[in-house]
């Protein structure tokens, strides 16, 4: 059993749009009806799960009527951060499935609409041999860490730094547990699932998926004239 949980709680406040992003129409279908229909369209996905902002709750009620999605089974409030959103999901899945240990769950943001179906049959095929994997894509961009002086520290070597996409995969077991063995003042402070489990596990191997430059993620609004421009290729 392969879940996806579509992470689709943001409010976009980067975008500098009151309409959350992921709502957003391109060719009269939202961003969030692009990234449903990678996974309901993928053969080796079964259940889908939307973690929805509270506030537009009716509205994703709405946009799943409308397409008459087959795969989605759950439409879910989220929290107030990424990381209480995914646990929401997650704990959906754990209070209605009764056998856990063969399920399987990717974990996406509703903001990258272009994700390709490679990406998602590859984390699938890599379960066999790893517990966690992640797509990223190495940096061509020379990376400096710094403090809060804008003062250079370290420089980093750009051959070993990857950016991290999604869908993130993960064996549902090994994620959940590692959610639940964090203290409640750390669990949801984390950028990512990956970075959640890392810090649960730091000796449990994390597989990097090869990514795409095409997998953006829509958090300016220049993002989505590269968007629209993809969907013409």
């Amino acid at each position: 059993m392969v879940y996806a949980i579509i992470l689709s709680g943001g409010v976009g406040t980067r975008f500098g749009n009151q309409l959350p992003k992921q709502f957003l129409k391109i060719n009269n279908k939202t961003i969030l009806e692009y990234s449903i229909e990678t996974f309901e369209t993928h053969n080796l996905i079964d259940k889908i799960i939307i973690v929805s902002n509270p506030n537009f709750i009716k509205k994703t009620k709405e946009i799943l009527a409308k397409n008459n999605y087959k795969k989605v089974c759950a439409i879910i409030s989220g929290g107030n951060t990424r990381g209480e959103s995914s646990y929401l999901g997650l704990k959906q899945i754990n209070e209605t499935e009764n056998s856990k240990d063969k399920i399987k769950v990717l974990i996406h943001d509703s903001v990258r609409p272009n994700t390709s179906n490679k990406i998602i049959s590859e984390i699938i095929k890599g379960f066999d041999e790893f517990k966690a994997l992640s797509p990223a894509i190495k940096t061509t961009d020379t990376i400096y860490i710094s403090n809060n002086t804008q003062i250079i520290k370290s420089i980093p070597n750009r051959d070993n730094i990857y950016k991290a996409q999604t869908p993130q995969g993960f064996d549902f077991n090994t994620i959940f547990n590692a959610y639940n063995k964090l203290e409640d003042s750390q669990k949801f402070t984390f950028p990512d699932d990956c970075s959640v489990l890392n810090f649960a596990y730091p000796n449990l191997e994390i597989k990097i998926v090869e990514g795409d430059n095409k997998n953006l993620k829509i958090t300016f609004p220049e993002d989505l004239e590269v968007f629209k421009q993809l969907l013409t290729q």
